[in-house]
């Protein structure tokens, strides 16, 4: 019996030990009375997919409480408009937290896909000379001064007498340090130093630093080196003669085991989570490039997301997958949720059973301007099933309705809504941006041809043709196993 209460409790200890706790985040910043606050942390540090942790909104007085749940320490951050706040979490911390003053975007940026928040660390008013952002912050201070003093001095030539010396300096500050999350922290930053200074043996870092070893999924200094040096390594590999096999494993057979395999030769990778995260790095670094086909890819990371025994590897797997085909035709297409000049909402199933020549345009782009008079030409041939949707980038929603009504434009606007988010989704880099959706919400062109190419109506006619071709392929298909279930 006490061998059963034994087992029981060990059972009961384990199975807890990855349990989430509660964390709590407050303080008070009158400027954002009002506003609705988003915590968030990465879902992976590979795809950098950022998951949402708690909500609140300010109260009048400025008083603001966030409430979450995590397993392990973690970074953590809020957007704040022109600001990302950075805080490393605790399990069953609390913190009382500074927010700085509140800046609006200025219009232009607001209308800048390529804008960058300016990244701070948070001050917390509850923390000691224990805490770790305490130490992260400290450490952080330190390793830049070091590596910004020692490349100016040396010019990028440092002797590895010189970086270990460096290193023993920072080190005799936090020595004393018990906490894991940190360490690991300390160890990997340190790699990442001898790496970019003098050593350039990525295969030595792999084997010591990698094989075998815990991989460390929500810390930002392992993953750093970890997408360093396992940058595109399945390219690097199979150029060896233990690596032959990888692309036949990959593209003609399909088979994660065999991949798995043949990477068991190589004495890095004999880890089967490493292996896992590895192929999904290189997949994702290379689907772009041309070294291997992007269907067999795709099916490879289906595989580790369906396979894969580590939770964190399936969510890396699966945010990978989600970048990847997010614009990939066949796939489906990034959804929104915008209103028209007359506020009425509209998202992309309200289109279904229409071809959607989905556009992104700023009213103050020339470009634009110059498309939007030939789209008013176009939405005057009323093409089959074809339906023209401008989401309209500009300062505010009277802009867009007065744009509207001042050009008689009949078609279908949608503001943005200041919806970053969207811009994002769709990869929008330039104003115009076109994308070509069919009448299932699947993506058939991204980008799509301009509305000026003097192809414009036997191109869409094709796809059209395309699409009613695959209808009655399907229907037959139907059919016919409908017809076979019969007999």
């Amino acid at each position: 019996m006490k061998h059963q209460i034994l087992l029981y409790l060990l059972f009961f200890s384990f199975t807890n030990s990855n349990f989430a706790q509660s964390v709590k985040i407050t303080g008070n910043a009158k400027t954002y009375a009002g506003d609705s606050l988003y915590w968030k942390t990465y879902s992976d540090q590979i795809t950098f997919t950022e998951k949402q942790l708690a909500a609140c909104k300010v109260a009048n007085n400025g008083d603001f409480e966030f409430n979450l749940a995590i397993e392990k320490p973690s970074i953590s951050f809020i957007h704040l408009n022109v600001f990302k706040g950075i805080l490393y979490l605790e399990p069953g911390k609390s913190y009382r937290i500074f927010l700085p003053q509140k800046v609006k975007k200025l219009p232009e940026d607001e209308l800048n896909p390529f804008f960058e928040e300016t990244e701070f660390f948070i001050r917390c008013k509850n923390i000691d000379s224990t805490d770790l952002n305490y130490y992260i912050k400290k450490f952080d201070r330190l390793y830049d001064t070091s590596i910004a003093k020692s490349f100016k001095q040396f010019k990028g030539k440092i002797a590895k007498s010189v970086v270990d010396s460096m290193i023993q300096l920072m080190e005799n500050e936090f020595s004393m340090c018990k906490n894991e999350y940190f360490n690991n922290y300390r160890t990997y930053s340190y790699a990442s130093y001898r790496l970019i200074a003098y050593e350039r043996n990525k295969k030595r870092f792999m084997n010591e630093y990698f094989a075998n070893k815990e991989i460390l999924f929500n810390n930002p200094a392992y993953m750093d080196l970890f997408n360093n040096v396992f940058s595109n390594h399945l390219s690097v590999l199979y150029r060896e003669p233990k690596g032959k096999a990888i692309p036949f494993n990959l593209i003609r057979q399909k088979s994660l085991s065999k991949l798995k395999s043949t990477l068991d030769s190589f004495p890095h990778l004999t880890n089967d989570s490493l292996q896992e995260i590895v192929i999904l790095k290189s997949l994702f670094d290379n689907f772009y490039k041309e070294d291997f086909p992007q269907k067999p890819m795709l099916f490879m990371i289906d595989s580790i997301e369906i396979s894969s025994r580590t939770k964190e590897i399936r969510t890396i797997a699966k945010n990978i997958k989600n970048k990847l085909t997010k614009l990939f035709p066949g796939y489906d297409a990034p959804n929104f949720n915008l209103v028209d000049k007359n506020n009425k909402a509209f998202s992309l199933e309200s289109f279904k059973g229409e071809f959607v020549y989905l556009n992104f345009c700023n009213p103050n782009s020339y470009a634009c301007q110059k498309d939007f008079r030939t789209l008013q030409k176009l939405n005057l041939q009323q093409y089959e099933k074809f339906k023209i949707v401008t989401i309209c980038i500009c300062n505010s929603l009277d802009e867009m309705k007065r744009l509207v009504k001042s050009n008689k434009y009949n078609w279908t606007f949608l503001y943005y809504e200041k919806n970053s988010q969207l811009l994002k989704d769709y990869n929008v880099r330039v104003y115009p941006s076109y994308y070509l959706i069919n009448p299932e919400g699947k993506l058939v062109m991204a980008p799509a041809f301009p509305p000026e190419e003097a192809s414009f109506e036997a191109r869409y006619f094709d796809m059209l043709k395309a699409w009613k071709k695959e209808l009655l392929r399907r229907e037959a298909e139907k059919k016919k196993k409908k017809s076979l279930g019969q007999h």
